[in-house]
């Protein structure tokens, strides 16, 4: 009956807008092309428990002495009731271990420390032999395997920690990681992250010790903004997969579609190639594209649109993070053309600066300078103190375990991965010439600093007007 009702309901609401003349607002799905996937990027080893161990001792190195680490893993978020999101590993904690699971702990020593009459470099803590959770959601990683992964020698059960006696008066630094405010608490599993916390809060307090988590944060930035030869791989398949979504999307857009639909293709591209979604996918067409974090992703999408597409493959833990802005009827406008090129003009200088040597901020800067000429030539600003109403963000970021990654944001060094996305934003009702109105525009590369000129890893998803409007009339492209 409710099935029925809700029928009605919509029947009423259709004929009461086609009576008023109005278009009745459906998503294409005879329309809808089929697509051939993309070859699939080569696959990379996996990181071994060689990069993870050489990972600690390059902390170790950086240590003041008479210093001790200990980093928890992300904390499980509830969803609703039984369930949970997804979880998520803490970046510094696998880094450090290549551990993917929920309640466990690393303990790092700078030098040997004698506990219980034994000698300890380093201790993993996980969980062992937590039967109802594998019965519902699966096997745990166990301490043989645990091993294997990390590397690290000692792995106990994580309600072993609370009895650990340490020496204190051999520590003089203590440090740990933003996972240590978690405050959620389990009365029922003595070894949950929570109790590891709270078990750790209270040692280091009698003590007398101070917890130095931002600090801490300092250090594991400082390794992770470069990255490894193994690292980059991991991360030029995720840009690679991302590239052949967006690939994918500009084969197959057609008015009449939704932008969920445009959502399914990238992530199911994403998927189809053994990646997850590093963050949540932004397909904002028309007005849409003003906001920054679009994610509703529900809208139809109109001839004469464009259509920002953020999006970002994770594999192997590693994130790409970049961004197209296409044309829905696959033409640019002459307005969409002027303002698209001007930010493909300002992305260009931009990366001419992400060089070693160069300050963090200086690519943004150049960006800034760039689009406030254009703004001004283009009569769309008189005012240099305007540029800011138009461009309104900053125009690189790291990028690594984390879409926004740790680093120290001093000057550019090799091996370090970071995003140039500058854009332009024209709402409705902006005090220029109206025929700018609506016109949003974002570009995005991921970019990797050399002892050279810049290396764009993301070069697999068309940039320029002509490639874009090229793929996009190929009619063979939806051919199935």
């Amino acid at each position: 009956m409710r099935i029925f009702l809700l029928f009605v309901v919509a029947l009423n609401t259709y004929f009461s807008l086609s009576l008023l003349g109005q278009d009745v607002p459906t998503p294409s799905t005879t329309n809808v092309p089929h697509f051939k996937i993309a070859p699939a990027p080569a696959i990379p080893e996996e990181l071994s428990a060689t990069f993870f161990f050489e990972n600690r001792e390059r902390l170790r190195e950086i240590l003041p002495d008479s210093s001790m680490v200990v980093l928890f893993s992300a904390p499980i978020r509830k969803r609703t009731n039984d369930i949970d999101y997804p979880f998520h590993q803490d970046p510094d904690f696998y880094y450090f271990t290549g551990v993917k699971e929920d309640n466990a702990m690393l303990v790092l020593f700078k030098t040997p420390m004698r506990i219980n009459e034994k000698w300890y470099r380093e201790i993993l803590f996980i969980e062992n032999d937590n039967m109802i959770k594998q019965v519902w959601n699966g096997p745990v990683l166990g301490s043989e395997q645990a091993k294997e992964v990390s590397g690290v020698a000692t792995v106990l059960s994580n309600t072993e920690f609370k009895n650990m006696n340490f020496d204190w008066t051999t520590i003089a630094n203590v440090y740990s990681n933003e996972n240590l405010f978690i405050e959620l608490n389990d009365v029922k599993h003595p070894g949950d992250l929570a109790s590891m916390v709270n078990h750790f809060k209270l040692k280091t307090e009698r003590a007398g010790k101070k917890i130095l988590v931002n600090e801490g944060e300092d250090l594991y930035a400082k390794l992770r903004q470069k990255k490894s030869a193994k690292e980059l791989e991991m991360m030029q398949r995720a840009i690679d997969i991302t590239g052949d979504a967006h690939v994918n999307v500009m084969k197959m857009i057609k008015p009449g579609m939704t932008e969920y639909q445009l959502q399914a293709i990238l992530e199911y591209t994403f998927h189809y190639n053994g990646a997850k979604v590093a963050f949540p996918s932004i397909v904002a067409s028309g007005d849409n594209g003003a906001v920054m974090h679009y994610t509703q992703n529900d809208a139809l999408l109109i001839p004469g649109d464009m259509v920002i597409l953020d999006i970002g493959a994770e594999y192997e833990g590693y994130a790409a993070d970049i961004t197209r802005t296409i044309p829905v009827s696959g033409v640019f406008t002459e307005e969409q053309k002027q303002i698209y090129q001007l930010v493909l003009d300002a992305q260009t200088v931009a990366i001419r600066y992400a060089t070693k040597g160069y300050k963090f901020w200086t690519p943004h800067e150049e960006a800034y300078r760039t689009i406030g000429k254009g703004l001004i030539s283009l009569g769309i600003i008189t005012e240099w103190g305007d540029i800011g109403k138009y461009f309104m963000h900053g125009t690189s970021h790291y990028l690594g375990l984390d879409v926004h990654d740790a680093g120290l944001y001093s000057s550019l060094q090799p091996g370090e991965v970071i995003t140039v996305e500058p854009g332009i934003y024209i709402t409705k009702g902006s005090a220029c010439d109206e025929k700018w109105w609506g016109i949003f525009v974002r570009i995005e590369d991921d970019i990797l600093i050399t002892d050279g000129a810049a290396k764009i890893l993301s070069e697999r998803s068309p940039r320029k007007i002509s490639e874009i409007e090229a793929l996009m009339g190929n009619s063979s492209a939806s051919a199935d």
